[in-house]
């Protein structure tokens, strides 16, 4: 679960500034990168939250998990995946990819 180009350096950007004008202690991407997953993942989801990309993960069936991403000002689709993932974490991290890469374009 990692972003690339623009989406990237966007996300650095906003992920030291809020910390640095709210709180005295500066955290680095450094810092990002030792917490696990899940927690990667919502701060990934706030990140994507301010630039206006709706991010959501859903249970779709036994074991079946899948995921859309929409633009919030419209509220239109941008992507939705029906290529099942058995896990939450699988369609999470495919989720992010799929963000990062729409981001870019």
């Amino acid at each position: 679960m990692k972003l690339t180009g623009k989406c990237k350096e966007d996300f650095e950007k906003w992920y030291t500034k809020p910390l640095r004008e709210k709180v005295a202690l500066h955290r680095s991407v450094e810092f990002f990168k030792t917490y696990t997953p899940s927690m990667q993942y919502g701060v990934y989801v706030d990140f994507f939250d301010s630039v206006d990309i709706d991010i959501d993960t859903k249970l779709c069936g036994y074991l079946k998990y899948d995921y859309s991403i929409k633009d919030k000002i419209s509220h239109g689709l941008l992507f939705t995946e029906y290529d099942w993932s058995t896990t939450r974490q699988e369609a999470r991290t495919k989720a992010i990819e799929k963000a990062n890469e729409i981001y870019n374009l």
